[in-house]
């Protein structure tokens, strides 16, 4: 499962918060390409596995955050919308570009 949320914030802000939200969750990197924007990682929650992959690309002056969730197929959509919510609450208050 996968979606995507624009925000009207540097790539740079967008992708270091994407990183500290690794730290918070306790998770385990498994790919990364910073340059480009991409990392991959592992959380355990609830005796769960899932696995994250963001994708941050700049659209002008916003950036377009990618996210597809693997691991446990009915829970998936909820942890989609739980992992935008942890990002859109570290952003708020982050001066827009």
């Amino acid at each position: 499962m996968a979606s995507e949320k624009i925000y009207p914030l540097r790539f740079s802000i967008v992708f270091a918060t994407i990183l500290d939200m690794i730290e918070l969750q306790n998770g385990k990197e498994t790919f990364a390409d910073s340059p480009h924007g991409r990392v991959h990682f592992l959380i355990s929650m609830y005796g769960f596995k899932w696995e994250m992959k963001f994708a941050v690309t700049k659209a002008g002056d916003s950036s377009r955050v990618y996210l597809e969730i693997g691991g446990e197929p009915d829970g998936r959509a909820r942890m989609l919308e739980q992992e935008f919510a942890l990002l859109d609450s570290m952003l708020v208050g982050v001066k827009a570009c």
